[in-house]
């Protein structure tokens, strides 16, 4: 099984960001950070983005 490129980390304050395992930091799509949001948009948005990292990995 292929490792995963992101993950959850639970933030200080009680929110969860979106973290590139690669780099450690918070994902950042256009300018956005993945960070400071409710676990459930967290956990559908690692869900969607290591899906899309499988598929373009994925031989054609």
């Amino acid at each position: 099984m292929v490792a995963e490129r992101y993950d959850i980390e639970s933030d200080p304050d009680g929110t969860f960001s979106v973290i590139d395992v690669m780099t450690g930091l918070p994902h950042e799509i256009c300018g956005l950070l993945l960070e400071s949001m409710p676990f459930w948009l967290v956990l559908d948005l690692v869900g969607f983005l290591n899906d899309m990292d499988r598929q373009r990995k994925r031989p054609h």
